[in-house]
């Protein structure tokens, strides 16, 4: 893996309904612009709720388009989805299973650090981060804040949707 034409996702875990649709659609017009302009392949997500797993899922919807692409999963610790429902559960398995490849962050259940370091880890691993940050005061807002010192090409799409 290349950091150079890497890519992480960060965002927030809850996500209007009514913006689900535009921000599926800002994610991948990013993508593409970063495959098509940078030759980015590989893209990295934290497989949170939310937009992470929004990210994702577009992701492997391009990969029929550009099958060179790769999907990778930062998980933050062991029993990430214990608390979610059914149906969430559910599409966390799937995006498992449809990744490129997965590795646990922190090999333990759990821990007020686990976020943190995942975080952390992807922005090492990354020249190119696309957003969806509207909370400065939050896990995705101290991320790009770290992506940022760290010399990141960042895209917010939050930026995009309301301008």
């Amino acid at each position: 893996m290349s950091r150079s034409k890497t890519c992480f996702f960060t965002g927030h875990r809850k996500i209007a309904n009514d913006k689900k649709e535009l921000i599926s659609l800002k994610i991948k017009e990013n993508i593409e612009r970063l495959i098509n302009e940078y030759e980015v392949d590989t893209f990295i997500s934290g497989a949170a709720l939310g937009f992470d797993t929004i990210a994702a899922e577009c992701v492997i919807e391009l990969k029929k388009k550009y099958p060179h692409i790769r999907l990778l999963l930062y998980l933050p610790c062991y029993g990430q989805s214990r608390r979610w429902s059914d149906a969430q559960q559910y599409r966390y398995r799937v995006m498992l299973s449809t990744a490129d490849e997965y590795k646990y962050i922190t090999h333990s259940e759990y821990t007020e650090e686990c976020m943190y370091k995942r975080n952390m880890e992807m922005v090492k691993d990354s020249c190119f981060c696309i957003a969806f940050c509207i909370l400065s005061a939050s896990g995705a807002g101290l991320t790009l804040r770290n992506a940022e010192l760290s010399g990141i090409d960042i895209i917010n799409i939050a930026d995009e949707i309301y301008d």
